[in-house]
């Protein structure tokens, strides 16, 4: 199957916002080990360009406001997200999650992470190396590490969804784990694990929701990150767009968290215990500020942690509103 590209498949769904039963070309429905294939693009992306027209500005950390020596609380997750790989917060404030190879997606509460409904993506499910999850208005979207991006609607407990199936062209030069949609830009971004060629800057890809877009690349320097106290093998398994417009960069690598603000430039970091953090793979931020992180299993069970904000601003912020 031969993929549309990202800017044309995905501005149209913008134009005119399909139906939850759409069946166009990308109306996906097998999934596995066909999808792969769609990696060879009819159209290749327009080369990513740099972020300097934007503005050098102060920022405030928002990082800085949360004390990862005291959890709110943590949760062991259920052995159905053994490998929970992603984490999003919707526009209403509900959170969900999903599994690294199986296509299916499961809300949980925000506030205890029960594990509650599940839904499937194609019947039968979607087989793909799914590595980050965001929620554009009433749109899901989910990515594979190569850059294969699904679209689709919600779907009730224990039913099987239609999606749209897109090859954004990032994953020629970019492993990518970790999906987040920046209001400002318009912009689904796609956090690289690796890039081609290795050990350049940290990247995270931008590709614009709107025809005729110009895709561009928000690039981190390594040599920033020993004065933070992280190793510059640092790499992202997760990203978070904070309310302050900055970004979360997670790693499970390095046990580390980072915060970037638009012109890649690192402005907080922190490190997380590996013993409450064996394999950080989801971050998200829900409207009163708490940020939750998911650990798939890794010699521990899977595990959902939050943390409260220990300031008042931040707990007023509301991370989802612009989406």
């Amino acid at each position: 199957m031969r993929s549309a590209p990202l800017w044309a498949l995905v501005a149209l769904a913008c134009a005119a916002e399909a139906p939850a039963g759409d069946t166009g070309p990308e109306a996906a429905g097998p999934g596995g080990a066909d999808h792969p294939a769609a990696i060879d693009s009819a159209e290749a992306p327009p080369p990513p360009v740099p972020m300097g027209t934007v503005e050098s500005t102060a920022v405030e950390s928002w990082l800085d406001r949360y004390d990862f020596d005291d959890r709110l609380w943590y949760v062991d997750l259920p052995g159905r997200l053994d490998e929970v790989s992603g984490l999003a917060m919707s526009p209403d404030g509900r959170l969900f999650a999903h599994d690294d190879e199986t296509g299916r997606i499961h809300e949980v509460d925000p506030s205890t992470g029960d594990v509650g409904k599940g839904f499937d993506l194609g019947d039968p499910v979607a087989l793909d190396d799914f590595e980050g999850i965001t929620v554009v208005g009433e749109r899901f979207f989910v990515v594979s590490s190569l850059g294969l991006l699904y679209e689709f609607r919600e779907g009730a407990d224990r039913v099987s969804v239609e999606y749209r199936l897109t090859d954004t062209g990032v994953g020629a030069a970019c492993e990518v784990e970790g999906l987040e949609y920046d209001p400002e830009d318009d912009a689904l971004l796609m956090a690289c694990k690796t890039t081609v060629p290795a050990r350049g800057p940290i990247v995270i890809e931008r590709v614009p929701m709107r025809l005729g877009g110009v895709a561009t690349r928000l690039e981190v320097d390594r040599d920033g990150l020993r004065g933070w106290g992280v190793d510059r093998d640092f790499a992202p398994s997760g990203v978070v767009r904070t309310p302050v417009g900055t970004l979360l960069v997670l790693s499970a690598r390095d046990d580390a968290i980072i915060e970037v603000d638009r012109l890649g430039t690192i402005v907080s970091a922190t490190r997380l215990s590996g013993g409450r953090h064996p394999q950080s793979e989801g971050i998200a931020i829900g409207p009163d500020g708490v940020l939750y992180v998911a650990d798939e299993k890794n010699g521990k069970e899977p595990r959902l942690t939050a943390y409260a904000p220990t300031r008042a601003d931040a707990r007023a912020g509301t991370a989802g509103a612009a989406r």
